[in-house]
C-alpha cells in the first residue's frame, strides 16, 4: 500500500510539473492568418512565456472544435471572439479572464448590422422579408461573432431562415472583403460589423450611400482573454496581472495585440472581464444546443 501511495504521488507531481511547465495559448478563428498576425501571435507567445518562464505553445483554434481541443488538454489561455467564449463558457470549463477596454475602463463594444446594395430598392427590414427570396446572403465566416451569428439569430426571430428565405449563403471570408462585394453590387445583400463599416466610411474608402444600412444590433462585448478554470489560482493571477499591464510594458506589442484581435483604438487596455458581460448574448439563443450547431455550422 505505501508503494502504491509512493506511485502514485511520482505521478500526480510529474502532471503538474508538466502542466507548469507547458500553456497551451489558442488563436480564434476570426484572427487573420497573415504573416503579420502570425508575427504577432509568435511575439505574444514569446513574452508570456517570458514573464512566466515557461514553454508557451500556439495552438490554432478551429471553428466547431474549440470544445475537443479544451477536453484534449490543448488550450488553457484562448483568445477567441464572442460567441466561441459564450459557448467554450457555458460547455468547455473556461472562464474570462480580461477584456479590451477604453480609457475610462470600459469594456470595448461592437455591433452587428445588416447592409443592402442601394440598387436592391431595400430600405427596411419589411423590404428585405418581401424580397429575400430575390437575392443572396452574405455573411463573413462560419465562426463570426456579427458577420454571422447575432445576424442569423435575428434574422430567425424575423421567420428568415437563411438557406430557406434567400437564393443561397455565400461567405466571403473577411468583413472587408463582404463590405466591398455588397459596395460593387457582386453580392446585395450582407451581415457585418457595423463597426468595420463605420470605420471604412470614415476613412473615406465608401460613402454612407453605397449601402442601405437595414439593422444594427445591440452592443456586443468583445471576446476575452479566457483561461481554463483548473489552471492554479496563482497561475490565473499572474496571467491577468500581464495583460493589465501589456500597454504599459510593452506597448508596441499591446498596439499589434488589439489591432490584431479586436481591429479597435490601439491605445486601448485591459480590465478584469466579467462572465455577465457575455450574458445577452446567451439570452439571444434559445438554448446553449442552438449556439453549439451555430458555432459548428459550415465548420466541416
Amino acid at each position: 500500500m505505501k508503494n502504491l501511495f509512493l506511485i502514485l504521488a511520482l505521478v500526480f507531481s510529474v502532471y503538474i510539473s508538466k502542466a507548469q511547465n507547458t500553456l497551451y495559448l489558442g488563436v480564434g478563428s476570426n484572427i487573420n492568418k497573415s504573416a503579420e498576425s502570425q508575427k504577432t501571435v509568435d511575439e505574444l507567445a514569446q513574452y508570456l512565456s517570458q514573464k512566466l518562464g515557461i514553454v508557451v505553445k500556439i495552438n490554432s483554434l478551429k471553428a466547431g472544435k474549440t470544445l475537443e481541443q479544451i477536453q484534449e488538454g490543448k488550450l488553457d489561455v484562448a483568445l477567441m471572439n464572442t460567441f466561441g467564449y459564450v459557448l467554450a463558457s457555458s460547455e468547455g470549463n473556461m472562464e474570462a479572464l480580461v477584456v479590451v477596454a477604453n480609457a475610462q475602463k470600459k469594456a470595448i463594444t461592437y455591433q452587428s448590422c445588416l447592409i443592402a446594395h442601394p440598387s436592391t430598392q431595400i430600405r427596411t427590414l419589411e423590404d428585405l422579408k418581401k424580397q429575400a427570396s430575390q437575392y443572396l446572403l452574405g455573411f463573413v465566416s462560419a465562426s463570426s461573432t456579427s458577420g454571422h451569428l447575432i445576424p442569423r439569430l435575428f434574422l430567425n426571430r424575423l421567420d428568415l431562415q437563411p438557406e430557406i428565405s434567400f437564393k443561397d449563403v455565400q461567405f466571403a471570408g473577411s468583413h472587408q472583403e463582404l463590405i466591398h462585394k455588397i459596395s460593387l453590387g457582386e453580392l446585395k445583400i450582407g451581415a457585418v460589423s457595423y463597426t468595420d463599416l463605420e470605420e471604412l466610411t470614415k476613412s473615406g474608402k465608401y460613402k454612407k450611400s453605397d449601402f442601405n444600412i437595414l439593422w444594427t444590433s445591440e452592443p456586443i462585448t468583445n471576446g476575452p482573454v479566457s483561461v481554463r478554470k483548473d489552471l492554479s489560482t496563482s497561475l490565473k493571477a499572474k496571467l491577468q496581472e500581464i495583460w493589465i499591464n501589456l500597454p504599459k510594458e510593452n506597448p508596441t506589442l499591446n498596439t499589434k495585440v488589439v489591432k490584431l484581435w479586436h481591429n479597435t483604438n490601439a491605445q486601448s487596455t485591459f480590465i478584469s472581464a466579467q462572465d455577465s458581460l457575455y450574458e445577452s448574448i446567451r439570452k439571444m439563443a434559445n438554448s446553449m444546443e442552438e449556439i453549439s450547431v451555430l458555432v459548428g455550422l459550415y465548420s466541416e
